[in-house]
Formats: structure tokens, sequence, C-alpha cells
């Protein structure tokens, strides 16, 4: 008579066998579409890679040219919002963590920030079209630089208040102890012990 372990663990082996072929179907059949992707991609716009679409501006239709306006405007509108967004994300960061961590405030600002971290691009980009293109029925590079720096600011503030909770409460302490004013411990021991993370977070902002 067969041992009932025996025949439960055979059942698992069984099961786990045909999980694991359905997963590696399941990501054959991903990785197919991935790579006929990719490959019609550089297989058609090989041959127009040329020094041109980096040095030239943008041609009237059916004229060559390149796209040296867009990648200017862009890097400069980034540039930009990430000059605008990363202050008001720090500061925004050192309030939460180190000034009013249970105000009020404090948590109608964690709410606001989750919400602008969840929202897509799109929306982000369409509520400054409305706010202010619509509104003044012109095109601007500063509403870019706005929606942009919406997009910075709520990643900066967690990322800030996150590293900022991360610092070991004894270094504060021992500030404190030796008379140092609150902003001295803030921009000479707290700040500096999270600059790395700080620093990661605005790379994460403008990656997104």
């Amino acid at each position: 008579m067969s041992d009932p372990r025996l025949v439960k663990f055979k059942s698992r082996q069984r099961v786990n066998q045909i999980a694991i072929a359905l997963s590696m179907v399941a990501m054959a059949f991903g990785l197919v579409w991935l790579i006929w992707i990719l490959w019609e991609t550089l297989w058609r716009g090989v041959g127009g890679l040329q020094l041109s679409v980096l040095t030239q501006m943008t041609p009237a239709p059916n004229e060559e040219g390149g796209l040296a306006n867009a990648i200017y405007g862009s890097f400069l509108m980034v540039m930009l919002a990430t000059f605008v967004g990363t202050p008001i994300g720090i500061l925004a960061g050192i309030y939460l963590c180190e000034y009013s961590p249970r105000s009020l405030l404090s948590s109608i600002t964690r709410f606001v920030n989750d919400i602008l971290l969840s929202a897509p691009s799109i929306v982000i980009g369409l509520f400054v079209y409305t706010l202010i293109v619509a509104r003044y029925k012109s095109f601007s590079g500063w509403a870019g630089v706005v929606a942009l720096a919406l997009i910075v600011v709520p990643v900066v503030i967690r990322t800030t208040e996150n590293m900022l909770h991360l610092v070991p409460a004894g270094l504060r302490e021992a500030a404190y102890a030796l008379g140092t004013p609150k902003w001295k411990v803030i921009t000479s021991i707290t700040l500096r012990a999270a600059r790395a993370g700080v620093v990661t977070g605005v790379l994460l902002a403008v990656a997104r």
C-alpha cells in the first residue's frame, strides 16, 4: 500500500511541473511579440538613422531634415521642470518629516501627493492644458514646464520624506543636545545623511 504522503508529494510535483510549463509558454508568447516589435523597429528604422536627424531642424512636409529643435526643446523643458519641481518637493518632504508629520495639513498633503503619484501623465497634461493653454488661448512652453513639474514634485516629496525617516534619530538627538537649532540640524545633518536617496528620487522623477 502506497504512502499517502508520497502520493500527495508526487501530485504536487505534477502540478508544479504543469505550472512551470504554462509559465514558460506564457513567457515565450510574450517574448515572441517583443522580439518581433524590436526587430521591425530596428529593421525599418536603422536606414533612417543619420547624423542629420540630430543636427538639423524639423523640415517642411516632404523634405529631409532632423529633430534638433524637438530634442533641444524636450531637454530644456525637462531641465526647467526639474529646477522648479525639485526645491518644492524637497521642502515639502522636509516639512512632512521634520516639522509637522501628523498634522491635518500633512495628511492632506500626503493624500494629494498620492493622487498625483498615481495619476497618468496624460491626465496631468490635460489638466494643465485646460488650466493654462485653453484659458489663455495660446500655446506656451511654460505650460509644459508646469505639467512636467507636477510629475516631478510628488516623486521628490515621497522620496525625500522616506529618506529623512531613515536617518537615525540618534544623529538628531546628539545635535539637539549640543544646542544646534532645528534648521541647522536639517541642513547640516539629516539632509546630508539622506543626500544619496534624495538625489536618487530626483533622478527617478526625471525618468518618469
